[in-house]
């Protein structure tokens, strides 16, 4: 099995980033299991293209994007995934959009298909803070 784990470049004039700190320090196999790091650019414009060049090159069995959110501090699986664009700040790149879908072709919204509350559940019992997080963003402006 091939996993690839994804995190962030630091942003907003950050030193680091915690998501990308976080992968970096994974092991390279778990149970038997390649775990693929990659670095994924804070850009709107290049960062599903560096994620798109690492499914291809990896044809990875599952995938994990791990994300920071400031202000959070447990672990939080998102449960929706938003096809919008909607910059609080601008990106590393300058791009600031606002309701912008990522693919005009896809859906309003994907729900995953990981069973996110016994995800949950089960960082509980091993004693990490953690809960289910309906999207990755939505703050109003």
């Amino acid at each position: 099995m091939r996993i690839l784990v994804t995190g962030f470049d630091p942003f907003d004039r950050e030193p680091v980033n915690a998501s990308w700190e976080a992968v970096k320090r994974l092991p390279d196999e778990v149970d038997g299991a390649e775990i693929i790091k990659v670095q994924i650019p804070t850009s709107f414009a290049r960062s599903g293209e560096v994620l798109h060049a690492a499914i291809v090159e990896h044809d990875p069995d599952v995938i994990v994007g791990v994300g920071q959110a400031g202000g959070r501090f447990a672990v939080t699986p998102e449960r929706v995934a938003i096809n919008v664009d909607d910059g609080r700040i601008a990106d590393n790149d300058g791009a600031q959009p606002v309701d912008v879908p990522v693919r005009a072709d896809g859906p309003a919204a994907s729900f995953s298909s990981l069973p996110v509350k016994a995800m949950v559940a089960a960082m509980r019992r091993a004693g990490f803070p953690a809960a289910v997080s309906n999207t990755a963003g939505g703050t109003i402006h």
